[in-house]
């Protein structure tokens, strides 16, 4: 038995994607990832780079402490009255009697360091790759950003 365009009444028309459409869609996917992916890894950093800039402000706190009863900035971190646990996200800190009173650099992958000055003032410089230190937040466009 057949129907009106002459195919069996159990015959179902399927529907089904073209390749053309399917191609279509990879590359509407890959170029939405190709935007998504670098934001996402520099948000990612920006949050790594927060965990840096609360131990410098740390630092700075000790540092300050310190001076106010002897009357000069620590050149050793265990001279400070202050625990630093190992950081997840850079190398242990250092401190120096003169500015920057406290360094701290980031480990692999990205790779930079930041400093921070008697006045607070942070810097971020040696960024690896290229701007790291303007595409986290820190601005100057030069050789040591500020991060404040």
């Amino acid at each position: 038995m057949e129907n009106k365009k002459g195919r069996c009444p159990h015959y179902r028309e399927q529907s089904a994607f073209t390749l053309i459409e399917l191609i279509f869609a990879i590359v509407i996917i890959g170029v939405l990832a190709s935007l998504a992916i670098p934001r996402y890894t520099y948000t990612m950093e920006k949050m790594r780079l927060a965990e840096g800039l609360q131990i410098l402000e740390t630092l700075r706190s000790a540092q300050d402490a310190y001076r106010t009863e002897t009357g000069t900035y620590a050149n050793d971190p265990d001279l400070l009255d202050v625990e630093i646990n190992a950081p997840a996200n850079f190398a242990l800190p250092t401190v120096a009697a003169a500015d920057p009173i406290a360094t701290i650099v980031r480990l692999a992958p990205a790779s930079y360091t930041l400093t921070i000055d008697a006045d607070g003032t942070i810097k971020c410089g040696g960024g690896s790759p290229a701007n790291i230190c303007a595409k986290i937040g820190c601005s100057g466009g030069g050789a040591n950003d500020e991060c404040n």
